[in-house]
């Protein structure tokens, strides 16, 4: 229960600062960089706050998508990513990894603009909704 219960906290501070609002006001954007993250999700004692992490990301943008089409009435609306419910966060935790071990130049930036492009590259929609 411990963990549900932190897996759910953590997705939703993550959710908190991505999901995208209405205007450019500007939004609280976590300060920790994605070499921070890295280190965590390549560590055996980090990989539940990692996946944890990953997962908030995935979700935050999955329901903002959703949210937001719905508000919207926007059917031919393509999301950021497609992520087969099969998917498992060992799978998208060596996706993100890899794609940090791939752009070195890019952990300088905050963790989540980095969780969510490698997502986005990894795992692409095409034509689908």
């Amino acid at each position: 229960m411990k963990t549900a219960t932190g897996i759910f906290l953590a997705a939703c501070a993550v959710g908190a600062g991505l999901l995208p609002m209405s205007g450019a006001q500007a939004q609280r954007v976590s300060r920790m960089p994605a070499s921070q993250l890295g280190t965590l999700c390549t560590r055996a004692s980090g990989t539940g706050l990692c996946d944890s992490y990953i997962s908030g990301v995935a979700d935050a943008v999955a329901l903002g998508h959703l949210f937001e089409r719905n508000a919207e009435k926007d059917d031919k609306d393509v999301a950021a990513f497609c992520i087969a419910p099969a998917t498992t966060l060992t799978d998208m935790r060596g996706k993100v990894v890899g794609w940090m071990k791939d752009h070195h130049d890019q952990l300088s930036r905050p963790a989540g603009e980095a969780v969510f492009t490698a997502l986005h590259e990894s795992y692409p929609c095409g034509d689908h909704k």
